[in-house]
C-alpha cells in the first residue's frame, strides 16, 4: 500500500508514503520504512506485499494542517505467515497523521499491532472537539474493524478511550497505557480453528457512520458476525489468488467452544453511541442478511439508512423509533445525503450496484426482486411516491450440457473458484454480474474464449489468461456444471 500526492492543478507528483516496508534488500523509498522494518521479520512474505493498503478514509485538518490515513489488513492474513517471528507490522491496521506538504509522519497509531484476523482501520474518522474529563480535545474518532471505538488526540495521537462497541473476543480491552489491545487465547488459531468475534467482515466495515453534533452521538452500522478462522498454509503466491491463508470453515469445527444451544448468526443494527461515556444509548436491528448500509444524521435529529430490500428507513436520533420505511425498489448501501435549495431540504441516496454485495444477494432483495440498475433518489417533505422499476422475470435453471468431468476436477475447479474470487459477483441467485449456474447453452460453449481470451471483454469480463492455464479453466467449467446439477437437484426435492 501507497499514499501519492499529485498537485491539484497540474498532475505532477509531488510525494508517496508508504504503508509497510518492502524487501530488506532493497534501498528504503522513505525514512519512516526505517521504523516500520524493525517490526517486520527479514524473512516475511516480501512478494506478496504485505498488505496495508489505503482503500477507503482519509480526513485533513486545514487547523492543524495534517492528513488523517487508515490503513488496511495484513497480507497475507496470519501474521505467522507474512512475517514468520511476528512482529507489530507497521504500518498495518493503522491511522497516520502526515504533513499533506512534505509527505513527512508526524505520528501514527496501531488500533491491531500484528493483524491476523483482516482488522483493517480504513473506516471513516470523524474530526471534532470532545470535552473529556473536564477538557476540551481536539480529536479523531473511529470505529474500525476489530470491534473498539477509539477516540485519539488528533494533533498528537495519545490514546483518549478505546471501548468495545460490538461483540469482541479476540482480544479483553485496550490498555490506555500502552495503546496496545490484550490478546485472549481465543484470538490465536494458529493450532487449530477458532470462532472469533468480530468476524472478517468487522463490527463495521467501509459503510458510512455519522456523528451528530446536535445529539452528541456518532452512529455506526453494527454488525455483530463471527467467523471460525482456520489457518491454512497455502501454496506460494501466485498473482491474482487469495493469499488469505485463512479458510473460514462451519461452526461445527469448534463445537465444543460453543455453548449448548447457542446459535451463531449475522446480526446488523443501527446503533447510537455515546463516545465521551463510551457507551451504547441504543440500537435496532435492521438488515441482517445485507449487512446494513451507510447512515446519514440530521439537524432535525433523524437517523436515515437504506437496505437491501429495498426500503429508505428513517429512525429517530434521539430514542431510534422508526420514523419511516419508504420502498425505493432498489438495493442500498450507500450513505444518503441532505442539502438544501432555497431553503428546501432534499434527502438524496445513490442505489443500484453494489447494493447489495454480490455475494449477499437474495430472492428477498429489491436487486433480484427489480434489477440492480444505478440510480440516484432523492426525497423531500411532501414529495411523490418513489417509482418501482419493473419486476425481473427470472427464467428457472436449466440443464447444463455436459463437460468432460471428475471429482478430482470439480473440488479443484471449486478450490480456483473460490481463490479467485469468482462468487463475489458471479453469485446465484443474482449478483453483480451474471450468475454462472444460468448460463446459456452457448456461453458455455464459449467457456475458455470467455475466460481465456477476452471473448467478453468489452462487457466487463476480462481474460484470464495471465493466471489460468487451460486445465485450470476446464476445472472451473466443471465445478460450474456440477454446481447447477446440484441447485436443480434441490430446487426439485423442495417442490
Amino acid at each position: 500500500g501507497y499514499i501519492t500526492a499529485v498537485d491539484a492543478e497540474t498532475g505532477e507528483f509531488s510525494w508517496r508514503f508508504f504503508t509497510v516496508p518492502g524487501d530488506p534488500k532493497q534501498p528504503l523509498e522513505h525514512l519512516e520504512l526505517a521504523a516500520a522494518s524493525k517490526t517486520w521479520d527479514p524473512n516475511s512474505m516480501w512478494d506478496v506485499g504485505g498488505g496495508g493498503t489505503a482503500w477507503d478514509a482519509m480526513a485533513y485538518d486545514p487547523e492543524l494542517n495534517l492528513l488523517y490515513v487508515g490503513t488496511g489488513n495484513g497480507s497475507p492474513h496470519p501474521v505467522w505467515s507474512r512475517s514468520p517471528k511476528g512482529g507489530d507490522n507497521l504500518y498495518l491496521a493503522s491511522i497516520l497523521a502526515i504533513d499533506p506538504s512534505t509527505g513527512r509522519l508526524r505520528w501514527h497509531y496501531q488500533t491491531t499491532p500484528g493483524d491476523s484476523w483482516d482488522y483493517t482501520a480504513t473506516q471513516q474518522m470523524v474530526l471534532t472537539e470532545l470535552t473529556l474529563n473536564g477538557a476540551t480535545r481536539k480529536v479523531l474518532m473511529q470505529a474500525p474493524k476489530n470491534g473498539f471505538f477509539y477516540i485519539l488526540d488528533r494533533a498528537t495521537g495519545e490514546l483518549l478511550s478505546a471501548e468495545k462497541f460490538g461483540k469482541v473476543n479476540w482480544a479483553s480491552h485496550v490498555d490506555l497505557q500502552t495503546g496496545r489491545p490484550v490478546l485472549t487465547a481465543q484470538s490465536d488459531f494458529s493450532k487449530g480453528p477458532k470462532l472469533i468475534y468480530p468476524g472478517q467482515v468487522g463490527a463495521h466495515n467501509w459503510h458510512a457512520m455519522s456523528y451528530n453534533p446536535v445529539t452528541k452521538l456518532v452512529y455506526i452500522p453494527l454488525l455483530e458476525s463471527p467467523d471460525v478462522y482456520k489457518f491454512n498454509p497455502k501454496p506460494k503466491y501466485m498473482h491474482g489468488q487469495s493469499s488469505e491463508h485463512v479458510d473460514i470453515v462451519g461452526t461445527e469445527e469448534v463445537s465444543g467452544q460453543l455453548p449448548a444451544g447457542v446459535d451463531i448468526e449475522q446480526i446488523a443494527y443501527v446503533q447510537a453511541w455515546d463516545p465521551v461515556h463510551g457507551k451504547q444509548r441504543w440500537r435496532v436491528t435492521t438488515d441482517s442478511i445485507y449487512r446494513g448500509a451507510g447512515l446519514l444524521s440530521t439537524g432535525g435529529k433523524v437517523v436515515f439508512q437504506g437496505s437491501g430490500d429495498g426500503f429508505l428507513y428513517a429512525y429517530s436520533a434521539d430514542t431510534g423509533a422508526r420514523l419511516a420505511a419508504i420502498n425505493v425498489g432498489t438495493s442500498m448501501k450507500a450513505a444518503p445525503i441532505s442539502y438544501a435549495i432555497d431553503g428546501e431540504q432534499y434527502i438524496a441516496i445513490m442505489a443500484g450496484y453494489g447494493g447489495p454485495p454480490g455475494w449477499s444477494y437474495r430472492r428477498s432483495s429489491a436487486a433480484y426482486r427489480y434489477g440492480n440498475a444505478g440510480r440516484i433518489v432523492t426525497f423531500k417533505l411532501n414529495g411523490g411516491r418513489v417509482p418501482i422499476p419493473a419486476v425481473v422475470e427470472h427464467k428457472p435453471l436449466q440443464v447444463p450440457p455436459e463437460v468432460p468431468t471428475s471429482a478430482e476436477m470439480v473440488e479443484k475447479g471449486g478450490v480456483l473458484f473460490d481463490r479467485f474470487r469468482c462468487s463475489w459477483c458471479h453469485s446465484y441467485p443474482a449478483g453483480s454480474a451474471p450468475s454462472l449456474l444460468e448460463l446459456s447453452r452457448e456461453k458455455h460453449g464459449i467457456f475458455k474464449e470467455i475466460v481465456l481470451h477476452g471473448a467478453l471483454e468489452p462487457r466487463g469480463m476480462a481474460s484470464f489468461a495471465d493466471m489460468l492455464s487451460e486445465p485450470d479453466v476446464e476445472a472451473i467449467h466443471a465445478y460450474i456444471v456440477d454446481s447447477t446439477k446440484r441447485e436443480l437437484e434441490r430446487q426439485r426435492a423442495e417442490q
